[in-house]
């Protein structure tokens, strides 16, 4: 991460490498838990998504974001959160371990960062309409997929659930290019979005979806519209 940050010009090749390192060592990891039962090379993936595009995306938004010398330092810190994934996914192998909810904790923080990671770098490209829905569809698909897998669905329900999270994430992508939003503002309305949609379809699998629970998902999402709205009218 440091090499990539800190060399000029900036060698997209070396974060790509490090994207699949991560995948090898999560792979690696999960599969040297006690209680691990991985036999195909398929039956790993749903562990390697945030580790990889943790680090895709946090690679990407510092390049954006810093500079100097203290690229060297903000590249060794960032071994500190990689490790508290990596540790989070090799413990989540085992759903009936004492630390599993703490576990999951860290898993879906993660996740929430690394899709506004993206999100914000997605709208500092200025890519071009159907790309960028596009790119943040596909994003939400996969970091949709770590949320989901905690209700122990198998593969291709996950899947389905989370294509379908994925396909109105990037609607609403397609809507925030005829909204009157700075890129930070864009990038934080994905997010919530993302937190919505993952969050009630979570406890829908789970059976929790009561009307408390909507009317508190509903009630953060009106929070969240009103700061983004005091946001843009105050800049």
């Amino acid at each position: 991460m440091v090499a990539y940050l800190a060399v000029e010009p900036t060698q997209d090749w070396l974060l790509l490498l490090l994207a699949g390192l991560a995948a090898i060592a999560t792979d690696s990891v999960v599969r040297n838990h006690p209680r691990a039962d991985f036999h195909g090379v398929d039956e790993t993936a749903l562990y390697l998504f945030v580790p990889v595009l943790f680090t895709l995306g946090l690679g990407l938004f510092l390049e954006d974001v810093v500079g100097g010398y203290e690229t060297v330092a903000i590249g060794l810190v960032s071994v500190i959160p990689f490790w508290a994934i990596l540790r989070a996914e090799y413990e989540s192998v085992d759903r009936l371990a004492p630390s599993y909810q703490s576990t999951r904790l860290v898993l879906n923080i993660a996740t929430y960062v690394t899709a506004f990671l993206f999100f914000a770098t997605i709208y500092d490209f200025e890519l071009s309409l159907v790309t960028s829905s596009f790119a943040a569809g596909t994003v939400s698909v996969l970091l949709a997929i770590e949320i989901l897998r905690e209700k122990g669905l198998d593969t291709t329900r996950t899947i389905l659930y989370a294509l379908a999270i994925g396909g109105m994430i990037a609607e609403a992508a397609w809507a925030t290019h005829f909204l009157p939003l700075e890129e930070s503002a864009a990038a934080v309305f994905l997010l919530l979005t993302f937190y919505l949609t993952t969050g009630l379809m979570h406890n829908h699998l789970g059976g929790k979806l009561t009307p408390q629970t909507a009317t508190e998902f509903a009630g953060v999402g009106a929070l969240g519209v009103v700061i983004i709205a005091i946001s843009h009218f105050a800049n």
